[in-house]
């Protein structure tokens, strides 16, 4: 009998040693913490996450990291827990809100009054890094299958037009079988309102934040960006309630990968 393809992928790091981490900005030590995640190490992955999503902030190490992390998250030779950590990892990549630049400064998406988003001098930090997810993302997607899991909801949120069809399948199941826990049901529905290509409008996304007190609080005390667009404000919200239904309010590394 053949086993599924999470069981046939090569070694997730090989090729490691062949990224020069110590020339990247914030490179430093990476290697050493993927090798850490792949072995099963929860803090190493705690430390991933600030040293690649560091107050919502992506970087040249966090572009380079991610063909490692996808690996990481769809061979089943990782924990099960560090791939569900990795894979939310690359969801908040994917919807990072600021970039550092080469002196280490942040450059935040912003947007203009008619919520076009404004250009970014390059090295562009944000748009690599989510390319990069883009590109990858469907080998997490084909290792998942029909998993129903937050994880594979948080990242059909943020990646939406590379999710296979059997993902839309899956979100619609849990939102609609009436027997998963509310907020993985709410990340459910966002997913498949993202993957069916339908239109996000403010009234859709004060709809979307009540789900949850805290999204809903966040939403109406203005926190978002000024002129930041109802798509991306849902999918936001939706990673919210995708993180929130695997994880709770309590855990340590919360801020590190919560968009």
């Amino acid at each position: 009998m053949d086993l599924p393809p999470a069981w046939r992928r090569p070694h997730p790091l090989r090729g490691l040693d062949k990224v020069p981490w110590t020339d990247l900005c914030r490179g430093r030590d990476v290697d050493e913490l993927l090798r850490g995640a792949a072995d099963g190490d929860l803090s190493a992955c705690a430390a991933l996450e600030q040293r690649l999503l560091d107050d919502d902030t992506v970087s040249e190490a966090s572009a380079y990291a991610v063909p490692f992390l996808v690996e990481l998250g769809a061979s089943y030779q990782v924990p099960g827990d560090v791939r569900d950590r990795v894979i939310f990892l690359l969801a908040a990549m994917a919807l990072a809100g600021a970039g550092f630049t080469a002196d280490g400064k942040r450059t935040r998406r912003r947007w203009n009054s008619l919520r076009r988003e404004l250009p970014r001098l390059a090295p562009d930090w944000i748009t690599q890094t989510r390319y990069a997810v883009e590109k990858d993302a469907p080998k997490v997607f084909e290792a998942l299958g029909g998993a129903e899991v937050a994880c594979s909801m948080a990242l059909a949120i943020a990646v939406p037009e590379v999710a296979p069809k059997h993902v839309a399948d899956v979100a619609h199941g849990i939102a609609f079988a009436g027997t998963f826990p509310q907020l993985l049901e709410e990340a459910a529905s966002v997913a498949l309102h993202l993957l069916h290509g339908e239109e996000s409008d403010d009234v859709w996304a004060y709809v979307t934040a009540q789900g949850h007190p805290e999204v809903l609080r966040a939403y109406e005390g203005g926190e978002y960006p000024p002129n930041q667009p109802p798509g991306v404000t849902v999918q936001l919200m939706g990673y919210r309630y995708a993180f929130l239904a695997a994880y709770g309010d309590g855990r340590e590394s919360d801020a590190a990968i919560t968009p």
